[in-house]
C-alpha cells in the first residue's frame, strides 16, 4: 500500500513539472528571436567581401551567441511541438495531428538551419586576410539559402498553426482566438518576405501562454 502511494505521488509530481516545459520552450524560442532582432548582430553583413569580414570581426561574440541559439532552438522547438501535439491529440483529427507533428519537425529543422547557415561561416572566418576575403566571397554567394530556409520555416509554421488552431477551437478555445490563430498561420506563409515571421512568433507566444495557463484535460 505504501509503495503504491509513493509511486502515484511521484507520477503526479512528474506530470505537474513536465507540463511547463513545452510552453516555456515556446516562449524561450520567441524571446530568443526578439533578442536577436534588437541585437547589434541584426545589422546587414554588407554586400562586399570586405564588409562581410569587417562585420564578422566586429560582432564576433554576437555571432557565436546566435549560432549557439540556433543549435539550442532544436531542443526548444522540439519540446514545444511535442507538448502541442500531446495537448491537442484528443481533440485533433488524425490528419491534424500528423500535420502538427510533421510541420513542427520541419519548422524546427528549417529554423535552426537558417541560423547555422548565416552564422557558422562568420564564426569560422579565417585570420588570414586573403583567405578571409575568399571565404566572405563564398558566403555572399550562398547566404540567400538561409533566407529560403527561414521561408521554409514559415511554411512549416503555417502547417502547424492552421490545424492546431482549428483543433483548439474544438478543445474549448474561444472561437475568435482560434480564428486569429488560423489567420496568423496563413500570414506565416509570407516569412520569405520576413514580415510573416511576426505572425508565427505571435502564434507561438499565444499558444505557449494558453498551454501554460490552462489545465491539461
Amino acid at each position: 500500500m505504501t509503495t503504491t502511494t509513493m509511486d502515484t505521488g511521484f507520477t503526479l509530481a512528474r506530470r505537474g513539472w513536465t507540463r511547463f516545459v513545452p510552453p516555456l520552450a515556446g516562449l524561450g524560442l520567441v524571446a530568443g528571436v526578439v533578442g536577436l532582432m534588437i541585437s547589434p548582430a541584426s545589422d546587414d553583413t554588407g554586400e562586399t567581401p570586405a564588409e562581410v569580414v569587417a562585420f564578422a570581426s566586429a560582432h564576433e561574440g554576437w555571432n557565436v551567441a546566435i549560432l549557439l541559439f540556433g543549435l539550442v532552438s532544436v531542443a526548444l522547438g522540439a519540446a514545444f511541438v511535442a507538448g502541442l501535439y500531446a495537448r491537442l491529440r484528443a481533440a485533433a483529427t488524425d490528419t491534424e495531428s500528423a500535420l502538427v507533428l510533421i510541420g513542427g519537425t520541419a519548422f524546427t529543422l528549417c529554423f535552426a538551419l537558417c541560423w547555422i547557415l548565416w552564422m557558422a561561416p562568420l564564426v569560422d572566418m579565417p585570420d588570414d586576410t586573403a583567405r578571409a576575403l575568399a571565404a566572405a566571397e563564398a558566403y555572399l554567394a550562398f547566404d540567400d539559402v538561409g533566407w529560403f530556409a527561414l521561408g521554409g520555416a514559415g511554411v512549416a509554421a503555417a502547417v502547424v498553426a492552421v490545424p492546431a488552431s482549428l483543433a483548439s477551437i474544438r478543445a474549448g478555445l474561444p472561437a475568435w482566438l482560434g480564428v486569429l490563430g488560423v489567420v496568423a498561420g496563413i500570414l506565416s506563409l509570407g516569412t520569405v518576405a520576413f514580415l510573416g515571421m511576426f505572425a508565427w512568433l505571435a502564434w507561438i507566444a499565444v499558444a505557449s501562454i494558453v498551454m501554460l495557463v490552462t489545465p491539461r484535460r
